[in-house]
């Protein structure tokens, strides 16, 4: 059989046509990084996008203020300590908690939707997958990703009260030695209100592909489902209601945060009947973090 060549002979002929050029195409000699090296790559590029690194300086707004909410009245109490002694004796770790609480909620609304919006609307998902990295690492690198970004706010600035609280004491060794277990505490909170908010921003993410819509629902959803549960609570006079607060999910850091420091006078909102065990609480952040790990991975093993 005789064949026609060219893209007039592939017409006549009714076939595809196509044809190679010889470009000087050569296999790739350098080192392959593997999968790992992908993974921290993708986590730290999209810790970058999240901060608004090499885009507009409207990006950088959220993350800059913040990080200045966060960090700036730490280092004013500390400083004012510093020059004229003993004052608001009131703000400790607890309070700097509570009120760095809003602080992850927005932070994990904006930057939730930066890390996996954006590669569906863009179609990259299936640049990504063709590579080394499956969909779970895809999804480890942007859980981790957002995991330090929150990390940063609810570690650091507790970590810089604490290490003002050595310096200003009258004898650092012995703060240190009656204090041990304060740097655990703070790693322990910071790490399971990480984790809660982070787990919540990206299962929602996960569904759409516009960032506006998917920070307007994790904030709605969290204030609407508190005020459910609350009204629910209300009109509920059985012994069980109790228990509706492990599901309020607003009021679930404010018990999280009590619970790890302790103190006579509970900070936050207050519970919904008898106080429930802090155990529960940690609980309710394993289970958060699981329900949302694997609602999350089901919905990409969906997409090509």
């Amino acid at each position: 059989m005789s064949s026609v060549p060219g893209e007039a002979g592939a017409a006549q002929s009714g076939g595809r046509y196509g044809e190679v050029f010889d470009r000087g195409y050569q296999h790739y000699e350098g080192r392959r990084e593997g999968r790992a090296h992908a993974v921290r790559a993708l986590t730290w590029y999209s810790v970058r996008r999240a901060l608004g690194v090499k885009k507009r300086w409207t990006a950088k707004i959220i993350p800059i203020f913040l990080y200045a909410a966060s960090f700036l009245p730490v280092a004013v109490i500390i400083g004012i300590r510093a020059l004229v002694g003993p004052v608001a004796e009131g703000f400790n770790y607890s309070t700097l908690y509570i009120a760095l609480s809003p602080l992850l909620l927005i932070f994990a609304a904006a930057a939730a939707p930066e890390m996996l919006c954006d590669d569906r609307r863009e179609n990259v998902l299936p640049l990504y997958f063709s590579r080394a990295i499956t969909r779970g690492d895809y999804l480890f690198a942007k859980i981790a990703a957002l995991g330090i970004l929150l990390g940063s706010i609810a570690i650091l600035p507790p970590l810089l009260l604490f290490i003002g609280n050595v310096l200003l004491a009258d004898s650092p060794l012995t703060y240190l030695r009656e204090q041990p277990d304060e740097v655990g505490r703070i790693l322990a909170t910071g790490t399971l209100l990480s984790i809660f908010y982070a787990a919540i921003g990206l299962v929602i993410a996960s569904f759409t592909a516009r960032k506006g819509v998917a920070a307007a629902i994790y904030i709605g959803f969290i204030t609407i489902e508190t005020a459910i549960v609350q009204a629910l609570a209300s009109a509920i006079t059985a012994s069980w209601r109790d228990f509706l607060d492990l599901i309020s999910l607003a009021d679930v850091p404010d018990r999280i945060i009590n619970w790890i420091f302790g103190g006579a006078t509970a900070v936050g909102s207050p519970p919904i009947g008898t106080p429930l065990q802090g155990w529960l609480y940690l609980l309710v952040v394993a289970a958060v973090a699981a329900i949302c790990g694997v609602v999350m991975y089901q919905r990409y093993l969906a997409e090509d």
